[in-house]
């Protein structure tokens, strides 16, 4: 973008007034001055940060050809790969009692939270925004989309506990933006940048009385309502260590793969280069003496052992699993640990895991919460709808044999017909998943409805015996 975009106080002219004006000049200058850390810590994420060299020890040569790591991506997905969205469920036990399942469906709402939640993790937070589709369009008739934090700006009402309001920016060019859409409590506002440079605005009336967006938050304090980004400070510094761990290792492996020869009494200036670099990787080297008549006498001198660097990636990759809860041995596997110990390694990562399925499903239920209302016509959430919560796969993944053992035992529960064995709750706890859930009580139900109806034929089987069996004696016996 231009450097004139980025001047303080380049807010757009909408032609808003008042609080709405103020509120949008708020969003915007907090999306402008967030957005190049949110682009760095995007960038970390993608392994396509730049090497940060103190211009010591490695050759210029060398410094473009420096290894990509996906570190900071793997501590990302560290806890969202644990994170799955299954559905939702509700205190009445009905399976879809709001008519959700064609608004998840139409907005293919599972596959895109997981993508939210990957941003949520990227950026400290990510919202996802509910309003009317366009049905002539092809659009859902409800509309719910995931927005990054990097296109986006909030402000949070801490006396309501809800946004105060929205900024989403849909479209930029070399300029700035050239698409936005702003909420309100009361409106919902579409900004378009015209040829000219004007801004041509639309409005639609918010029949919600809130700010139809919820927000997918990762860490949240009192302080800091939008959460921190697992991309910490930590976490980046030590992959930039690590870069340059990898390229001096790559630059020693000229010196340790071939040994070194020094001859001392030879004319220097056979040897003597431009590039500083020349006395340093040249394999013959010398050095001169004061006695002229002394003959030229060579020397081998062995090469650096790699493993200084190999012992120091190591230790960077232990300080990065620390600070990102991952198992040590993803950074030393060369003792191997018990099931026990690797469970009790991945306890932390599991904590955490869970506190973000708390938010992170509170946003999910907010968005659902919205979308019925908005379908609806509802001015409030309703008791029931209140009771609506989202449904996540347990985080902590256990062994195949300790599933095994889990589903023998659960087996013999559901043979002897237990109430706790036959029921979702007992169903989910067994690690279930909600797809697997709704299989069996088909199945059931099914096997059930077969049980009933040959009980059924059995007993007019029995009547229709019972009837036949007098018509059958003869007259002699028939009272």
């Amino acid at each position: 973008m231009s450097a004139s975009f980025y001047h303080a106080g380049s807010i757009p002219n909408v032609g808003l007034e008042g609080s709405e004006h103020d509120l949008f000049a708020k969003l915007f200058a907090t999306w402008e001055s967030k957005r190049r850390r949110n682009l760095l810590r995007t960038v970390y994420y993608e392994g396509k940060n730049a090497l940060k060299d103190f211009g010591i020890a490695v050759p210029p040569q060398m410094q473009r050809a420096f290894t990509p790591l996906q570190e900071i991506a793997k501590g990302v997905h560290a806890m969202t790969d644990r994170s799955v969205l299954e559905g939702f469920v509700s205190p009445a036990g009905r399976d879809d009692p709001f008519g959700l399942a064609e608004t998840l469906d139409e907005n293919d709402f599972i596959s895109e939270f997981d993508l939210a939640t990957t941003s949520s993790a990227i950026h400290a937070c990510a919202f996802l925004t509910v309003s009317h589709g366009d049905v002539a369009a092809g659009e859902p008739e409800l509309l719910v989309l995931p927005r990054a934090a990097d296109s986006s700006a909030a402000t949070w009402d801490t006396r309501r506990r809800k946004l105060g309001g929205f900024l989403s920016v849909t479209e930029t060019d070399q300029t700035g933006p050239t698409e936005m859409v702003f909420y309100t409590w009361d409106k919902v506002y579409a900004f378009s940048k015209q040829p000219s440079g004007r801004w041509k605005s639309a409005v639609v009336a918010n029949p919600l009385g809130e700010v139809s967006v919820s927000r997918l938050v990762l860490q949240p304090e009192l302080n800091r309502p939008f959460g921190h980004s697992r991309i910490s400070r930590t976490a980046m510094g030590l992959t930039d260590a690590m870069i340059r761990t990898l390229l001096r290792a790559e630059v020693s492996a000229e010196f340790y793969s071939a040994d070194k020869y020094w001859l001392f009494g030879a004319d220097v200036s056979k040897f003597i280069g431009d590039d500083k670099w020349s006395a340093v990787m040249g394999r013959m080297n010398a050095i001169d003496v004061d006695n002229p008549e002394q003959k030229p006498d060579i020397h081998r001198f062995q090469g650096a052992s790699p493993q200084p660097h190999t012992e120091q990636l190591r230790m960077l990759k232990s300080l990065f699993a620390d600070d990102q809860q991952l198992e040590v041995r993803w950074a030393d596997a060369s003792n191997p640990s018990s099931a026990d110990a690797i469970y009790a390694a991945k306890e932390e990562l599991i904590m955490k895991t869970r506190t973000a399925n708390r938010t992170w499903g509170r946003g999910a239920v907010k968005a659902m919460q919205l979308a019925v209302r908005l379908r609806d016509g509802l001015g409030s959430v309703s008791t029931e709808l209140r009771g609506l919560q989202a449904q996540f796969t347990d985080p902590a993944i256990v062994s195949p044999s300790a599933r095994a053992d889990a589903f023998s035992k659960l087996a013999a529960a559901i043979k002897d017909d237990s109430p706790f064995a036959m029921s979702e709750v007992g169903l989910e706890y067994a690690g279930l998943t909600r797809d697997q859930i709704m299989r069996f009580k088909v199945d059931e139900q099914r096997r059930r409805a077969g049980s009933r109806i040959s009980e059924l034929v059995e007993a007019a089987k029995s009547v229709r015996q019972d009837a036949e069996q007098p018509a059958s004696q003869p007259a002699s016996q028939r009272p």
